[in-house]
């Protein structure tokens, strides 16, 4: 029988880490009583209440269980990173993590799913999330040229972008442009959205994505920068064209729309960057 490497036994340790304490934080979901009546709205969303400050806790309780047990008992057989620069993004990150995993609770449960799985899918995400977060800022893969550690950079990057894109798009579609025609509220919203998200983008994509190229290389230059947001504006019509079909033409919901044209533009972004800018 083949032996398992130290990558491997890595993986399981950590997958089995995840898994029990997404499951130990679901039993918390017996101690919280909910009133669906009792919403706050956001434009489309509706977040019940009474799921905000306790999934709150328990993810920020699953996040640090999380980093007590991999950390201590040496889960990732690895040099540990010093710097402080890297170590307070790690943190910045992982709070963003928090606050992630309770959104997607609140968003799950006020589509009337029941708190246990809701706590369940949270946790799942959240802890693979901390997990990469960790791998790059506290053992310094943040610096890894290697092309896995290069698309996890990518998404995690285009997490960000599309955090400041969401943000944007989502004040201009439901609180700024609302007196307009759905279809101006959609392309003023979509373009206002590009043009934060692609500038949050490209600069991440200089300084932590794309970590092989240097000051000489296309990317650095006027042409790499036009290329770049040529590119760029590709995603965007194809952004435009996506959110009118399933927002307004097929009336999927407001999340839903997005996730489906952002893991798309995602895919193109990277794939023509990596063909065309950073060779």
């Amino acid at each position: 029988m083949k032996k398992l490497n130290i990558k491997n036994i890595e993986i399981i340790k950590i997958c089995l880490t995840i898994i029990i304490i997404s499951i130990v934080s679901c039993f918390f979901s017996f101690l919280i009583s909910l009133d669906f009546n009792e919403t706050l709205i956001f434009g489309e969303f509706k977040l019940v209440k009474g799921s905000l400050l306790p999934s709150f806790i328990i993810g920020l309780g699953s996040n640090l269980l999380f980093y007590l047990i991999i950390l201590p008992l040496h889960f990732i057989d690895e040099r540990i990173n010093t710097n402080k620069i890297k170590l307070i993004f790690m943190i910045i990150l992982s709070l963003l993590g928090i606050l992630a995993y309770v959104f997607i609770t609140s968003i799950l449960v006020s589509y009337k799913l029941s708190l246990l799985i809701s706590l369940l899918i949270a946790s799942l995400i959240e802890l693979t999330y901390i997990y990469f977060i960790v791998k790059l800022y506290l053992y310094n893969h943040i610096e890894d040229k290697s092309p896995f550690y290069e698309i996890i950079r990518f998404a995690l990057v285009g997490v960000i972008a599309s955090l400041f894109d969401f943000a944007t798009c989502y004040i201009f579609q439901y609180y700024i442009l609302v007196n307009l025609q759905p279809v101006w509220i959609t392309i003023i919203s979509v373009t206002m959205g590009f043009i934060i998200g692609v500038i949050v983008n490209y600069l991440c994509s200089i300084f932590m994505v794309f970590k092989a190229t240097t000051s000489k290389d296309k990317s650095r230059t006027a042409f790499g920068r036009f290329l770049f947001v040529f590119l760029a504006t590709i995603g965007l019509f194809m952004g435009m064209g996506l959110q009118y079909l399933f927002f307004n033409f097929l009336k999927f919901g407001y999340v839903l729309t997005f996730i489906i044209r952002t893991l798309i533009v995602l895919i193109w972004n990277y794939v023509s960057r990596k063909l065309f800018i950073f060779k």
